[in-house]
């Protein structure tokens, strides 16, 4: 996800909600649609939409995708993404095949971010 790091890599100031809307779509699914489901509506997505050898990947690329947009959000739509986040990385975590330092680092940072009631699935 070569484009997702070039857009981490602008300043803050410097990142579009376009260029984001179009990493969706390129890796994921609809900006609109997948941004607004709560946790659970998203793995019934993921179920629907993405084939089971690539689902747990697609996963990590939301999740990937919505810690981005919420490094760069104000509260609570930053609490409210990052929490999605946090959660789609755990789900990634217990069932993926992939070990990954950096996501256990960003679960790590989100924690320190956010409020616990954002970490919740309810």
């Amino acid at each position: 996800m070569a484009a997702l790091g070039r857009f981490l890599e602008k300043k803050v100031d410097e990142r579009s909600d376009e260029d984001l809307k179009e990493l969706y779509r390129q890796y994921v699914g609809s900006y609109d649609v997948l941004r607004n489901l709560s946790f659970n509506e998203i793995l019934q997505y993921a179920g629907e939409q993405y084939r089971p050898d690539e689902r747990i990947q697609r996963l990590d690329m939301l999740a990937e995708l919505l810690y981005a947009e919420g490094s760069y959000k104000n509260a609570p739509l930053r609490d409210m993404l990052l929490g999605k986040a946090f959660l789609l990385f755990d789900y990634v975590e217990t069932n993926g095949r992939d070990f990954s330092l950096r996501r256990r680092q960003i679960m790590q940072e989100i924690k320190e971010k956010t409020s616990t009631d954002s970490l919740s699935t309810d």
